[in-house]
């Protein structure tokens, strides 16, 4: 060691080793300390292993439920992105929890009634810079189980002539898109309600046969309701359909965002336009039997990420979320 570095050692030495060992590596002398000269990478690396906490509202749903899942982000890195949320190939559409702090999320889940049965997960994607990283939560999902339903209808429902399966693949492909092309913010504020007071009918799921030969399962819930009565819609959101269809008769779809719509089948009247916002409770039309119907009652459905689901489970799925 020649003087003047020595005359340098000297002076630091009672300032403890920390300095001097950072005085070491600037003068050359080969002594690294961890504590005093960090090492970006293996920090970064560190955080990066990080793994959000991911919450599910139930261990185990059955076909045609909904599942909500909350995301804590908070013990994150700021650097990572925001996360990507996916269910096989289900793309969930996560917003700001309504009562917590930033950088937590909630999301909702349907699971399709062709969905197998046994264990399944929720995926969670984030990347750091270049960098891929993962993390799973896991249920299990269980066959529902469904009654049968005979019913007698027009015959033109269960036959349709030439004319009318045009009309039926224009309508289908009009819902695909706009059950594909809803609103990524939530739209609703304070938990959903059922739409009229009559009692429930009609279970989801029923696999229901129409004049003795055409068989299917329902895809919503059935309310006894007498012609003019008003309905209500479930919660806030954006009128994306008002029309009379083919199966359906007056229909009105709500957007609630974040993959979420109801829809009101079967009305003798619709009070409401395409593009209108309604807050929850609005009265959006009457009951009725236009369409498919064998008297006069509401099909109450509900889509989330288009897949079908139970508006009932749907219900309770959102009210979790404590909406204020």
């Amino acid at each position: 060691m020649n003087s003047s570095v020595f005359t340098i050692y000297r002076r630091v030495r009672c300032k403890g080793s920390a300095l001097l060992k950072g005085l070491c590596v600037l003068c050359g002398c080969g002594i690294l300390s961890t504590a005093f000269w960090p090492q970006p990478a293996a920090a970064q690396q560190d955080r990066a292993e990080l793994s959000p906490r991911i919450m599910l509202s139930a261990s185990a749903v059955e076909t045609g439920d909904t599942l909500l899942v909350q995301l804590d982000w908070r013990h994150m890195p700021t650097s990572v992105r925001d996360p990507i949320v996916s269910f096989g190939d289900q793309l969930i559409h996560m917003f700001p929890h309504p009562d917590e702090t930033r950088r937590v999320y909630a999301g909702v889940i349907g699971i399709a009634l062709s969905t197998r049965p046994g264990p399944a997960k929720i995926r969670v994607a984030w990347s750091v810079g270049t960098k891929q990283h993962a993390s799973s939560a896991a249920f299990n999902i269980r066959q529902g189980t469904y009654g049968v339903e005979t019913l007698r209808v027009d015959p033109r429902h269960v036959r349709p002539n030439p004319d009318d399966l045009e009309r039926i693949r224009r309508e289908q492909a009009e819902l695909k898109e706009i059950y594909t092309s809803g609103s990524l913010a939530r739209l609703w504020q304070d938990g959903f309600r059922v739409p009229v007071s009559g009692e429930m009918n009609g279970p989801f799921g029923t696999r229901r046969l129409f004049n003795g030969e055409l068989q299917s399962q329902h895809s919503g819930v059935d309310f006894r309701a007498q012609t003019g009565d008003p309905i209500h819609t479930a919660g806030s959101g954006v009128v994306c359909l008002a029309r009379d269809l083919f199966y359906s008769g007056n229909a009105v779809i709500i957007d609630h965002g974040a993959g979420v719509f109801t829809s009101y089948s079967h009305l003798s009247r619709m009070a409401v336009s395409v593009g209108q916002r309604v807050e929850k409770g609005a009265v959006i039309g009457l009951a009725g039997a236009t369409g498919r119907a064998t008297g006069p009652h509401l099909h109450w459905g509900a889509k989330v990420n288009n897949v079908s689901v139970n508006p009932l489970t749907l219900m309770r799925t959102i009210n979790l979320l404590n909406v204020r």
